[in-house]
């Protein structure tokens, strides 16, 4: 089996782990999707003892850091309530709907976050014995019912990764590793009842996935459970990040290999969708911790599938939180501080485990935010003069006396053979009045020494350049420097 077990609702829920006191419901029957309203039409003219009134939960990710952990409170409330009717009502519409909160989540999917486990607080059995009995009863008056299937069988994985225990495989007991075998063998049961159903539901594959996971199927099993997901609902994009998280190094995976699949997904969609889908998925691989694969992943694509998203599908808390977490694993603290700036104080622990580890990332965000742009600026702007002809022309001038104060430094360097970017700005005299480097290497001091001694003496070392305040872009290599030299 393999060491890591499976981070409770880490792959399926994105669920925010902070208390919440359940709202109260708004019943708004005119807000159902029109397939859904026809539904709930028909089902009260089959049974007018018991109309099907629509639940309109209205959490804002936008607004609200917990919104999904409200939901599905909500959610878990009516399950305690035993208002069976309710729920599959509501799944009924939103399957239909394929309905999202604000920021992209299906609110289907958020909807089984609220019915897999006893919630809210970490459940005992006793908890746990209540929790199958309102499932079981909900089982039991409506047998057609795919939600109820589901959430058994998702509640029996769950079941059984409590039995397991969330450490390395060796230190499970012998009846740990019974229960967990079995509950998973009885979540696999239910699902392959479920098929009999006439409803069919994509978190039915979604269930199956982690019954995978938890059997410790060999990738192809895993494969063809996720391709026949991805063939029936192809936009619901839990599939993605599950899969993604198998291809890990700790579920088995080798380095890099969760990436692959995550730009081959990626550009199998196109577009815009596939860009929102490769940001979707590496929500699911970046962490606030030491993990090299985020790293393999493409931070321009992520930026382009973060705006993708946002523009489709609205704002979302979570969203920047992850957004910002990205950014400091990027070292970007330009688009770190933009969303540290959207965050505010909405913090997400999930996403940042502890208060004082955000804080402290903001702050750098905050700090290295204002000298970055500044350098980004600098660059585009050399950048750009390079492109004119009369750039091309002045660079060659330049390069012919900056050697003359490059070549005495890279000498006196000596073991420093680091490559380093420097930029010069130039006046329309010909001297420098401003330098910009990152990496303060030996040989860079003293081109900086050299300069600014040549500007306290108003001494024009350059040719006049096209225009006033004029950066000029150079990539020195003292080892080049040296070997040319000689």
């Amino acid at each position: 089996m393999r060491q890591f077990v499976e981070s409770t609702r880490g792959v399926l829920g994105y669920s925010i782990k902070q208390t919440l006191s359940v709202v109260s419901m708004l019943l708004v029957f005119a807000a159902l999707h029109p397939v859904a309203r026809g539904q709930v039409l028909a089902r009260a003219a089959d049974d007018s003892s018991q109309s099907c009134t629509h639940v309109d939960l209205n959490f804002d990710p936008a607004t609200n850091p917990q919104a999904f952990k409200g939901y599905e409170e909500t959610i878990a409330g009516l399950l305690k309530q035993e208002k069976f009717a309710e729920i599959d009502c509501l799944a009924d519409s939103l399957r239909a709907s394929k309905a999202r909160f604000s920021g992209g989540a299906f609110k289907l999917h958020k909807l089984y976050g609220g019915l897999g486990e006893p919630m809210p607080g970490h459940p005992t059995e006793v908890d746990w014995h209540a929790h199958f009995d309102h499932l079981n009863r909900w089982v039991s008056e409506n047998p057609r019912s795919i939600a109820a299937r589901i959430a058994l069988a998702d509640s029996y994985v769950s079941y059984g990764w409590a039995a397991r225990g969330n450490g390395y495989s060796d230190s499970v007991s012998d009846t740990g590793w019974k229960l967990f075998g079995e509950r998973m063998d009885k979540a696999r049961e239910v699902l392959e009842g479920a098929t009999k159903l006439p409803t069919k539901d994509p978190e039915w594959y979604v269930v199956m996935q982690r019954v995978g996971r938890g059997k410790d199927w060999d990738d192809a099993q895993l494969q063809k459970v996720f391709e026949d997901a991805a063939a029936h609902y192809p936009e619901f994009e839990p599939y993605y990040r599950i899969r993604a998280v198998d291809k890990l190094p700790k579920w088995g995976g080798t380095d890099g290999e969760a990436t692959r699949f995550a730009e081959q997904a990626a550009d199998r969609m196109g577009g815009s969708a596939g860009d929102i889908l490769y940001f979707q998925i590496a929500t699911e691989i970046v962490c606030a911790c030491v993990d090299p694969e985020f790293h393999h992943m493409s931070w321009p694509r992520l930026q382009k599938g973060f705006e993708a998203l946002q523009a489709q599908y609205g704002e979302s808390l979570f969203n920047w939180n992850v957004m910002a977490l990205m950014a400091v694993e990027a070292q970007d603290p330009v688009i770190a501080d933009a969303a540290f700036k959207h965050v505010g104080e909405s913090w997400d622990s999930d996403t940042w485990r502890t208060v004082e580890w955000f804080h402290q990332q903001r702050e750098w965000a905050t700090q290295f935010a204002p000298l970055e742009a500044r350098r980004r600026g600098i660059r585009a702007e050399a950048a750009a003069n390079l492109q004119a002809p009369e750039g091309v022309a002045y660079k060659k001038e330049f390069d012919g006396k900056f050697a003359a104060i490059q070549d005495p430094c890279a000498q006196k360097a000596g073991s420093d053979r680091e490559k380093f970017e420097f930029l010069v700005k130039v006046d329309k005299t010909g001297t420098a009045e401003d330098i910009y480097f990152t990496r303060p290497t030996g040989m860079a001091g003293c081109i900086a020494q050299a300069l600014f001694a040549a500007r306290s003496q108003n001494k024009a070392l350059f040719p006049v350049p096209p225009h006033d305040h004029y950066w000029v872009p150079l990539e020195i290599d003292p080892a080049v420097v040296n070997t040319a030299a000689k």
